[in-house]
């Protein structure tokens, strides 16, 4: 969660739309997010969905099983307060930063032709 980041874009009008929102599953274990899924009685996927509707993104998770799609729903009958929010937004260590920093990398030139006017560098902001 790189708030300053996020203030900046949303200050010139863009809505931010969360990449990877579920992370495939990979933030399923976590210790804070399994905590505040458990205090609310929901899934792992739920509190991320969740998280992602409270700070306004638009979240767009994939899943191909019709079960899965209903969980990603059923995220509108419960509330993060502001400690679930909080441990949920410390989760941006600098060591995740790094990861998504290779990941963004790896995309921009697999996918990019590499020419003037690539940010290869992320803010940590």
């Amino acid at each position: 969660y790189r708030k300053e980041t996020i203030a900046a874009f949303e200050s010139r009008g863009v809505k931010m739309q969360s990449y990877r929102t579920l992370r495939d599953g990979k933030a399923f274990s976590d210790p804070a997010i399994l905590a505040t899924a458990q205090k609310h009685g929901k899934t792992a996927a739920q509190v991320l969905g969740r998280w992602c509707v409270q700070h306004g993104f638009i979240a767009i998770p994939k899943s191909v099983k019709a079960e899965r799609m209903e969980e990603n729903l059923d995220l509108f009958d419960f509330e993060l307060d502001a400690d679930d929010m909080s441990q949920l937004d410390a989760l941006t260590t600098p060591e995740a930063i790094s990861t998504f920093v290779g990941l963004y990398r790896k995309c921009v030139i697999r996918d990019t032709p590499l020419t003037d006017g690539i940010k290869m560098e992320i803010t940590e902001g």
